[in-house]
């Protein structure tokens, strides 16, 4: 699934309890994106991608549509954009062997004592009972929503979304131990990749309860899409961190 940013017009609509029409547009984009991705897959690198007019007049859709979708794989890194010249089949990323660190790993790493509170957990078999504003489901998919605490400190709240097909007895772990090690070691699910979106937000009355922070606290909303080796898609997840209490450091190369 390509990614799509809580501040995009059409999201907004959709989570201010906008139209179906909106919602609509967005599958669009999706299956769209999903079609090309195929066909491109056939392709060259570097080969040439049809223009938006040509594409919008081959799927009797709209051109706004049809960019839309074009972004979706550029965002995903399937194609890149020379302005003036068009879309491109992009080289496939490259990505660096490590393992990402899941929240316990994380605070073990920095000498604190885990703990988890399942807040909720449901299989939602319908696109039409998403309330969240992250994530379109292409079928069931479990929402498990926890807080994840250090050192007795509530530093975490996360949404998480697992294909039922993914780990289909998901239901019945203990979901207050580290979902990545459930989906390694009992369903063959190692998160070998990621994708991340950070957002500075502020937090609502709802969360800041659950934090034991003021509403309105300044926070980091980490939204992440999870690949196993293969680079298929094992989890989406949301993850909302106080602000004054995470720094986030990178190493960048040429």
């Amino acid at each position: 699934m390509g990614k799509v940013l809580a501040s995009d017009p059409v999201f907004r609509a959709i989570t201010k309890g906008g139209s179906q029409v909106a919602k609509e547009e967005v599958r669009k984009q999706f299956r769209l994106a999903d079609l090309l991705r195929s066909e491109i897959a056939e392709l060259n690198i570097h080969d040439p991608i049809p223009g938006e007019r040509a594409l919008a007049e081959r799927f009797g859709t709209s051109r706004v549509t049809i960019r839309q979708a074009l972004a979706l794989l550029q965002d995903d890194g399937v194609i890149y954009t020379v302005h003036g010249a068009g879309s491109f089949v992009a080289p496939a990323r490259l990505t660096k062997q490590m393992k990402l660190l899941s929240f316990t790993q994380e605070m073990k790493q920095r000498g604190l004592k885990v703990s988890t509170k399942l807040i909720s957990v449901a299989l939602i078999e319908d696109d039409e009972k998403v309330t969240d504003d992250f994530i379109v489901l292409s079928e069931p998919a479990y929402r498990i929503e926890r807080l994840r605490i250090g050192d007795n400190e509530p530093l975490s709240f996360e949404i998480s979304y697992i294909n039922q097909s993914t780990a289909p007895g998901l239901l019945e772990d203990d979901l207050t131990k580290s979902l990545y090690f459930i989906l390694e070691s009992k369903y063959g699910q190692e998160v070998y990749s990621a994708d991340e979106h950070l957002t500075p937000v502020i937090v609502d009355k709802y969360i800041a309860k659950l934090m034991k922070i003021p509403a309105g606290s300044a926070a980091i909303r980490i939204q992440r899409t999870g690949y196993n080796i293969r680079g298929e898609e094992v989890e989406r997840s949301i993850s909302i961190r106080q602000g004054n209490r995470w720094d986030f450091k990178y190493s960048i190369r040429i």
